[in-house]
């Protein structure tokens, strides 16, 4: 696991070197263990490397091909290396190292552009291919790993992380409205704004090549479909598949030549994650779990019981609230671009690297897979509400619901209104934080300007769900659940946390092996409740586990802000809201931003905690980074 950055021009004598070192100082967390810079004409690529596979210096980064021709820096694991290295062996290739790195390196060389597919695992790469003259950019099928580029008239710019475009000094960092506007609306950017202008992320399953000043852009996989007659196959067989799968997944994620752990919460997903890597003999493997004082909040009882019948090791983060308040601003840093999630990974992996691990491993993915959110029944219910408002005129949502005296969830109703799309309109009236207005009033005029027709909260959520037009409504909301949500959010922020501690995270839910065999499935036979798993995890889970596993309330993983806001968290809040500060800052309107805090404490419901935490991220992270509009 790494970090890549990296520089290709169109004019080859133009000294970048120095320019990439800065890069990679930005991102030095993401590989503590060795940094190499390698400058090949028009192309200059980097790397800083986290040894997991082959800790020998043979894996270092960036790695050539014998003559010297091809050069790969490669963030990520290739789960199948051993599989595909005696394949190629067999072929005539040599390998100088027992890195994974090296096998996705000679398959590029053996398959060209179509090397993409035959690599099983998570990844960002860059190649430069001196006899074509051209950089290649990918990034893995469901972007579990993340790679930004800032395409310029003469150059493009990649990097893992935004921090490191301002570090090369090639771009200036100022923040993009739309990247704001998103943040505000959805509590995340999604692709293809990012915080600052200039800079976007390639989408998951997206390779783009770079030639004589001309990108090259195309997506290489999409998410399978379920198989015609498939809803007719036996359940018993389904299970076996799954259960398989699944196996197969857990025996290839042991990879590693130093320590794992597993991040242990009282719920399904983690268990059978652990239940999993335990059966595929994964040795020195640990389980972490986060406690908490409020003990309404607190998993740690349930996490001890799982870790206990399953014989693993098991160690108890617990984090007091006055010292979380204290080391916001590491976590806020952490986080690479504004989000609203990303805390409880943050938390857990510092605990991991300060106990000495380098690969952790979470059930990321089981919800989405496994139909665990409870949220699906708002998705239902708002649709056949907006059905029913369809034939109303649109203008009438917002003169109907859009009213200070209303709750901001009750506000949110406006867009079920008169929707040419109920489906959609389903969607945004669950997923929005702030309405549009609310984005306006709250950003600067800078930044609250907007030039286009759709908000970015619709444009975002209608492309996503044309993709999935004339599916079920359960396939719409399991399609709109992996990349309105698990891509652009949980993934993106499960690794800027993780990486932010120099911890890897493999997600082993999202295997290509799992994901392809499980999303084949009809939804109505793997969306329910995560019966599927339980089922699937027959033999695996002690029978006693999975029966209590089964009977445990689903629990959505949160901090109890709300408590918090009003108690060791609000000096915090106050200050960071000071008129000055905001004003000084420039990306927060300050009497906006006093106006709903002080709404806030007098009635928390009608505001919610959520909207000043985001409040809270936008404002401390500009400060933090240092950016302005």
């Amino acid at each position: 696991m790494c970090g890549i950055a990296g520089i290709v021009m169109r004019n080859p004598t133009q000294p970048r070197r120095e320019a990439v070192e800065n890069m990679l100082a930005t991102i030095r967390h993401r590989g503590p263990d060795d940094c190499g810079v390698e400058p090949l004409g028009s192309c200059v690529l980097g790397n800083v490397r986290l040894a997991i596979v082959d800790l020998s210096e043979r894996g270092h980064q960036p790695m050539s091909s014998d003559d010297g021709a091809v050069w790969i820096t490669y963030n990520g694991e290739c789960y199948n290396a051993a599989e595909w290295r005696l394949t190629l062996q067999s072929r005539g290739r040599r390998f100088r190292s027992t890195s994974d790195t090296e096998v996705v390196l000679r398959l590029y060389e053996e398959f060209g552009e179509d090397f993409l597919l035959k690599v099983r695992g998570m990844f960002a790469l860059a190649i430069w291919d001196a006899r074509r003259n051209h950089l290649l950019l990918a990034r893995d099928r469901l972007g579990i790993k993340p790679l930004y580029i800032a395409p310029l008239a003469d150059k493009l710019i990649f990097a893992s992380e935004l921090r490191a475009f301002a570090a090369g000094g090639l771009i200036s960092p100022r923040l993009d409205p739309r990247g704001m506007r998103a943040f505000l609306q959805l509590g995340h950017i999604p692709p293809p704004w990012s915080a600052l202008c200039g800079v976007e992320p390639l989408a998951p399953a997206e390779v783009a090549i770079w030639q004589d000043g001309v990108l090259r852009r195309s997506i290489y996989w999409t998410l399978p479909k379920p198989e015609a007659g498939a809803s007719i196959e036996p359940r018993e067989a389904v299970v076996s598949r799954v259960r398989h799968s699944l196996l197969d997944a857990a025996r290839l994620h042991r990879a590693s030549d130093v320590p794992l752990a597993v991040f242990l919460s009282g719920g399904v997903d983690s268990a059978a994650v652990a239940a999993l890597m335990r059966s595929a003999d994964a040795e020195d493997m640990t389980a972490l779990t986060i406690g908490f004082e409020e003990k309404e909040f607190d998993e740690s009882d349930a996490g001890s019981e799982t870790a206990s019948q399953l014989r693993l090791p098991h160690k108890i983060l617990r984090l007091p609230a006055a010292e979380m308040a204290a080391l916001t601003d590491d976590a806020l840093s952490a986080m690479d671009q504004p989000t609203m999630d990303g805390l409880n990974t943050f938390w857990i992996s510092r605990a991991a690297a300060a106990a000495g691990f380098k690969v952790a491993l979470s059930g990321q993915g089981g919800d989405e897979l496994f139909g665990g959110y409870t949220s699906q029944q708002w998705f239902e219910r708002f649709q056949r509400t907006a059905s029913m408002l369809q034939f109303l005129p649109s203008g009438l949502g917002p003169a109907l619901f859009d009213h200070g005296r209303y709750s901001m969830r009750m506000r949110k109703l406006s867009y079920l209104v008169g929707a040419d799309d109920p489906f959609a309109a389903a969607q945004r009236a669950v997923r929005v934080l702030f309405l549009e207005g609310d984005a306006k009033r709250l950003l600067s005029s800078a930044l609250a300007s907007q030039s286009s027709e759709q908000s970015e909260n619709e444009e975002h959520i209608k492309y996503w769900t044309r993709q999935v037009a004339g599916r079920s409504g359960l396939e719409k909301i399991a399609f709109l659940d992996i990349y309105a949500h698990l891509s652009p959010r949980l993934l993106r922020d499960g690794d800027a946390m993780s990486m932010a501690n120099s911890v890897e995270l493999r997600p082993l839910f999202l295997d290509d092996g799992v994901v392809d065999c499980v999303m084949k499935l009809p939804a109505t036979v793997r969306m329910d409740r995560k019966r599927l798993l339980l089922d699937a995890l027959g033999g695996i889970l002690p029978e006693k586990l999975r029966m209590e596993l089964a009977a445990r309330p689903k629990r959505t993983f949160s901090f109890p802000f709300d408590r918090w806001f009003h108690g060791p968290w609000r000096a915090v809040l106050d200050s960071a809201f000071d008129p000055d500060r905001l004003h000084a800052v420039g990306v927060l309107q300050p009497e906006s931003v006093r106006r709903i805090w002080g709404e806030y404490q007098r009635a928390p419901a009608k505001i919610g905690w959520s909207r000043i935490w985001t409040l809270f991220v936008l404002q401390r992270w500009c400060e933090i980074m240092g950016v302005r509009p």
